[in-house]
């Protein structure tokens, strides 16, 4: 046993040298091997690996969401309560369709009302602006449901747009003259122009007419 370990260790020192201590094939590959590994080494501090690029890129990205991410921050939508007082202004326009053969003849259908009124409010950049309202309604003897779209114009030209519905009652004397009409309702606003192209929100209405003139109060919220 002894001797076979022996003649496997000279083989291996065979591989590498002759007995005159000459460099054989073997050693002179183990060197350009380590040359090789050299090169690459040196290489490889000029030129990143794919994974390397890669790690690189995906920080890259990171990087840049995070600086898009503070920037919608910084112009995030503005949400505020809101309230007023809109005082009724005189009807530009009103069409009623004509009542059907058989139909009640207290029943009346509005099919357009067109209205401006104008805003009070504590909010001064809501103070003083203009409503335009576009009405329908259905009732009888001055009862029933009523819907459709305002606008509002503001003092620095930007408008905003939305919707409404409610029911109204009207309460007559006792000779059978009229005497109040109250009425409330629901608003969304859905969008409009200058600050409040993507506006949104929504909120409440309730008003009263007289003889002596109608308004409402109203309050909610918007986001724009």
């Amino acid at each position: 046993m002894q001797h076979a370990v022996h003649n496997r260790a000279t083989v291996r020192v065979a591989d590498r040298t002759d007995v005159s201590g000459r460099v054989t094939a073997s050693s002179i590959n183990d060197g350009s091997r380590a040359k090789r590994q050299g090169s690459l080494w040196r290489i490889s501090d000029w030129e990143e690996s794919p994974m390397t690029q890669l790690r690189r890129g995906v920080v890259g990205v990171i990087a840049a969401f995070v600086v898009v991410s503070l920037s919608f921050s910084a112009q995030a939508a503005e949400k505020k309560k809101v309230m007023g007082t809109n005082k009724y202004g005189p009807e530009i326009s009103r069409t009623v369709v004509p009542l059907g053969p058989g139909d009640d003849p207290k029943h009346r259908l509005t099919a357009l009302w067109i209205r401006r009124d104008t805003t009070t409010s504590p909010d001064p950049y809501w103070n003083e602006t203009t409503q335009i309202v576009y009405g329908q309604s259905d009732e009888v003897a001055g009862t029933g449901t009523h819907r459709g779209y305002y606008v509002r114009l503001y003092k620095d030209g930007d408008t905003e747009y939305g919707t409404f519905e409610g029911t109204h009652k009207t309460t007559l004397k006792e000779d059978g003259s009229f005497l109040e009409t109250t009425w409330e309702g629901t608003y969304k606003v859905i969008g409009g122009t200058g600050k409040f192209k993507n506006a949104k929100g929504a909120g409440t209405y309730r008003g009263k007419a007289t003889a002596e003139g109608a308004s409402e109060e109203w309050e909610g919220e918007i986001e724009y």
